[in-house]
């Protein structure tokens, strides 16, 4: 450009030749343009591949050329031969080829953040603007000389051309917004760079037609810097790439919008110009005036766009406010905004419905105040910890809310916002949870009480005798426990049907509250088995009298669907001695009620030490188990699992039994006890894991569908909280090949619910590997919603104290509906256990239950066995009657075959 640019110039206006002085003094500026050469290069090398390397390639190709042409020049200057035309024209026609091509790369590599009719408006602007300075300052008065022959003329006016050209481009290009391009400071330093190169040119050229230049001068100066502004720009895009951020700057957006405006002045300067300077004409005054007013106009037009933006941007704020409130003012939780003093400044319509107080009860008020005792105080220590506590959620606290005739439970969180300006207090939220406490609460009886009779249970029952031995110690009396099993009640139950049976124990449960005393406590413990806790007990000859009694009730005729049944009473009562344990004193009313039964039934019998030979027994056992382990005496049973609609197999269950050389084979309730107390299970669960791992991979590959085929295995709470679990599983289920879906991982209630926090974080750890859990007997112990729903439980199976009064209890349904309907509330599948008889199934699959196992279907035995049983001919018939690619359903719980119209589909 240097030599282009200006040689073109002084050739057309007659001023060129030879300046030894004024080339030698561009020399220095050849290792400036060596590093903008550099400098682009080295962006080229970084740039990401697409329109920005091939940007700056074609940038760098250019000055590579554009460096060369000087060089060329310069020595052709030195050597005293013009150098135009000559060699360093072809150095210079390429950099006017290239640069274009960087110009257009560049622009299609800018993330254009301005809509394309407001660029194509300021584009125009500024092309038309400048470009009429270019012509009439620069390219006509050229075009008027004369003196140079043809070729330099049309090589000077091609350069002079191509450099506006150029200019012109790197401004659209600043005003395209350039996001991609490190902001706007890229185009920016580039412009600023070759526009420095031009105007040296224009200065240089007008200096040597007016014959006052001198070496080193203005234009000298502007040659050699303006390659400082190259080098800036390639500098600024490696940073940005290095960490790309919007990087746009506000004095180069303030340019960018302020070209279009400069284009225009340049053309009104220009219009001055050419009138020759009388400013005092009419048709001068009258440009001006009509420029003036054309400014004058654009700035009326700012302020009323600008205005109108602000009524836009305030309607648009509104609405987010008018959205906001009438989320608060429909939503179905109270929100309020309460004040470090626990003053009420803000309360939704909400509660109203929820704490029986309209908004304008309750602002102005003291919060704790509006609840009175024992919530009020909890509602002010709970406000103190949520201003205490900068950031978070604190809660949730229940509270009980009574108005008149209507109680609540509510349930509130708590943020501190005491900084958020818009909020400045204390935010609370309170939720009705009404209907999940009731439903807790039947939970928590279901848990506690058997459903038949609504006695305690086992549970309830074993907390009640512990504490009574609790209390019995710090006084002079006793307590007496008894365990009362019915005779003759088998008989019944299957003559009369279990509905018959059904209401047989409600009516013998009825007679044992009439037969004891106000203070004891009945339990049903399962079956035909209940217990009487005797308290207070300060002669042993009380509690023979109440036992009598209770054989003499029962032994009274019972009246069944008219016709008169008999059963009778066989009862074990043990007498707490010093230092009593509960588990001792049931077992020896156990182990005295069996030799009740012993000596004939229908009486009672007394614990006496002697009776222990059955301890024996255990403790023979319990010196058994380590050389069991040893010596693989134990062995695994599977018992079916399968769909209740199609009848076919699911999966199985693996169950432990013991061949013992002498007792032969034992069944769990025999030893399992005696494992866990001899620190044993731990052991023997690994090992159950592991065989059944190996014996499923092994037996499913002759099954239909084997692979979709689920394992469940039982793991004791003292293997849960103190073996390596976690670690068992991930060995048994690596060296078997079995997948980790196809295992499911069965836990009591007990076992849960028991340090809650660290098996919540055990569970998470097991289902991390991909295993299945499910909660085995679901309704014999006690589990809180809450918890229940932030376990990863997979599976609920019904315990079959629910399953057998199916179909002999009028709340028998009842009760299995809500544990079915409590699972599909939480997402869970559900499994029934202890399915004995087939109306029991058609009432699980009318209550949505659709998976089961019991002896209805199979006994425990052989995988071999199950082999040839009806459940897997089913499976392989539906399975082989669809198309094999079939997948399980999303959660992987013991999903069967799709069924064909008509039939269940299996999941469980």
């Amino acid at each position: 450009m240097v030599y282009s640019t200006a040689g073109a110039v002084l050739m057309l206006t007659g001023v060129g030749g030879p300046n030894i002085r004024h080339y030698a003094g561009l020399m220095w500026a050849l290792p400036a343009s060596l590093s903008a050469v550099v400098a682009c290069a080295i962006t080229a090398r970084y740039a990401p591949t697409g329109n920005l390397r091939r940007a700056w390639i074609s940038l760098t190709c250019a000055l590579g050329l554009y460096f060369l042409g000087e060089c060329t020049g310069v020595t052709s200057w030195l050597l005293g031969v013009d150098p135009l035309p000559g060699p360093a024209d072809f150095f210079y026609v390429g950099f006017y080829l290239a640069m274009p091509a960087a110009a257009i790369f560049l622009i299609r590599a800018a993330a254009v953040r301005v809509p394309w009719i407001q660029l194509s408006m300021d584009a125009t602007i500024f092309a038309v603007g400048f470009g009429a300075f270019f012509w009439f300052l620069v390219l006509h008065p050229a075009a008027q000389q004369h003196e140079a022959s043809v070729l330099k003329q049309v090589l000077s006016q091609t350069y002079l051309t191509l450099d506006c050209v150029l200019l012109l481009m790197l401004g659209v290009l600043l005003l395209t917004g350039s996001g991609n391009l490190g902001g706007q400071r890229v185009p920016l330093l580039l412009l600023t760079g070759f526009a420095t190169s031009f105007a040296g040119d224009i200065v240089w050229s007008l200096a040597k037609m007016r014959g006052y230049y001198l070496p080193g001068d203005t234009a000298d100066v502007m040659y050699l810097v303006w390659y400082v502004p190259i080098v800036a720009a390639a500098r600024v895009q490696i940073k940005w790439m290095a960490a790309p951020a919007p990087a746009t700057s506000q004095n180069a957006d303030v340019l960018a919008r302020g070209l279009p405006y400069a284009a225009m002045l340049a053309a009104f300067l220009m219009l001055v110009y050419l009138s020759g300077g009388d400013a005092s004409g009419p048709a001068n005054m009258m440009i001006m005036v009509v420029f003036a007013l054309t400014l004058l106009l654009m700035v009326r037009q700012s302020v009323v766009l600008r205005g109108d933006a602000l009524v836009r941007e305030k309607r648009a704020a509104r609405m987010v406010e008018d959205r906001y409130a009438s989320l608060i003012a429909n939503a179905s939780d109270v929100i309020m905004i309460v004040g470090a003093d626990g003053v009420a400044r803000f309360a939704s319509p909400a509660s109203e419905r929820t704490l029986g107080l309209t908004p304008a009860e309750i602002t102005g008020r003291s919060l704790p105040d509006l609840w009175a005792g024992e919530d009020g105080e909890k509602l002010r220590a709970f406000l103190a910890e949520v201003a205490a506590t900068p950031a978070g959620t604190v809660g949730p606290v229940e509270l009980r809310v009574e108005r008149g005739a209507k109680r609540y439970v509510v349930e509130t969180v708590g943020s501190n916002l005491t900084q958020d300006p818009a909020v400045q207090g204390l935010a609370l939220n309170f939720r009705d949870i009404s209907e999940r406490k009731a439903l807790e609460e039947q939970l928590r009886q279901l848990a506690f009480h058997d459903p038949l009779t609504m006695l305690a249970n086992r549970n309830l029952f074993r907390d009640r005798v512990q504490h009574a031995l609790t209390l019995a110690e710090r006084g002079p009396n006793c307590l007496a426990v008894m365990f009362l099993d019915l005779d003759n009640f088998k008989n019944i139950n299957d003559s009369l049907g279990h509905d018959a049976g059904d209401r047989l124990l409600q009516a013998v449960a009825h007679r044992v509250l009439q037969a004891t005393r106000t203070s004891d406590t009945v339990a049903r413990l399962g079956g035909d088995e209940f217990a009487v806790l005797m308290e207070g007990v300060e002669r042993s000859s009380e509690v023979g009298r109440v036992a009598d009694a209770l054989v003499a009730t029962l032994n009274v005729p019972f009246q069944l669907d008219g016709r008169e049944v008999r059963v009778g009473a066989s009862v074990g009562v043990a007498i707490s001695a010093a230092e009593a344990s509960a588990e001792a004193l049931l077992s020896n009313a156990d182990i005295a009620m069996y030799h009740a039964k012993a000596a004939g039934k229908n009486r009672h019998v007394t614990f006496q030490p002697q009776m222990q030979a059955l301890l024996h027994e255990r403790l023979r056992l319990e010196a058994d188990i380590s050389r069991a382990l040893a010596n693989q005496e134990f062995f695994l049973e599977y018992q079916p699992i399968v769909d209740l609609g199609t009848k076919s197999l699911l999966g199985v269950e693996a169950l432990v039994r013991w061949r013992h050389p002498e007792a032969g084979v034992l069944m769990p309730g025999r030893f399992i006890q005696v494992v866990e107390e001899s620190g044993q299970i731990v052991k023997l669960g690994r090992w159950v894991l592991r065989q059944a791992c190996r014996d499923i991979c092994a037996w499913r590959r002759s099954i239909a569908g084997g692979a979709g085929l689920r394992l469940a295995v039982n793991i004791s709470a003292r293997h849960m909280q103190h073996g390596e679990l976690e670690h068992d599983v991930a060995q048994a289920l690596a060296e078997s090949g079995l997948e980790a879906g196809n295992l499911v991982i069965e836990l009591t209630e007990s076992t849960i619910m028991y340090n809650t926090d660290a098996n919540l974080e055990r569970f998470h750890t097991l289902k991390a590997l991909g295993v299945r859990l499910a909660i085995d007997d679901f309704g014999t112990g006690y589990s809180s919603l809450s918890y229940l729903h932030r376990f990863p439980i997979d599976i609920l199976k019904i315990d079959r104290s629910f399953v057998g009064s199916l179909t002999n209890s009028d709340t028998g349904p009842e009760l299995a509906r809500a544990v079915i309907t409590l699972g599909e509330t939480l997402g869970l599948e559900t499994v029934a256990e202890g399915i004995e008889h087939e109306p029991q199934v058609a009432a699980l699959l009318a209550l949505g239950c659709v998976a089961g196992q019991g002896f209805l279907f199979a006994r425990s035995s052989s995988l071999e066995q199950i082999s040839k049983s009806p459940f897997v001919a089913r499976r392989n018939a539906l399975w082989n009657a669809q198309t094999r690619a079939e997948d399980l359903s999303p959660t992987g719980r013991f999903k069967a075959l799709k069924s064909v119209p008509g039939r269940s589909a299996g999941a469980a």
